[in-house]
């Protein structure tokens, strides 16, 4: 845990923020967070889950992403998606309870996709860190001993 800084400190830290390449990393939850959303649209208000992500990096050090997931049924895909990566879920069945679900996130391993896209309009000048959960194989049981 780091120091209390007061009005007098001085600070010379700028390597928080780890800008992460495009491509496919191991990953980790590590915490969810509840919450609600806040978007200035029909979402506005609907319960969410952050889900923080520990990416395994190529030099071996960790960088951490955040995704948000909306609780409501149009966003059932996305979460489809994260459970299916995390292998809670089977391809065509349906996910039994999310609320157990979502707690049992935090130390699961999974796989994703980092892409990098352009806002839009306005936010022309935005590059977005999206993040996909591909589908974790389940292990196929071989011949006899």
């Amino acid at each position: 845990m780091g120091d209390v800084l007061d009005l007098n400190s001085s600070i010379n830290q700028e390597s928080q923020y780890v800008d992460v390449p495009e491509g496919e990393y191991d990953a980790r939850i590590d915490h969810v967070e509840s919450g609600v959303c806040q978007w200035a649209n029909e979402y506005n208000g609907n319960p969410n889950r952050m889900v923080y992500v520990n990416l395994a990096m190529p030099d071996g050090s960790e960088a951490q992403l955040r995704d948000e997931f909306v609780l409501n049924s149009d966003f059932e895909w996305k979460l489809s998606q994260l459970f299916l990566g995390t292998g809670q879920k089977k391809k065509g069945e349906p996910l039994p309870n999310l609320g157990r679900a979502l707690n049992d996130l935090p130390g699961l391993t999974c796989r994703v996709r980092v892409k990098k896209t352009k806002g839009k309009g306005d936010k022309k000048d935005t590059t977005y860190t999206n993040i996909t959960f591909l589908e974790k194989k389940q292990p196929k049981w071989g011949g006899g001993f």
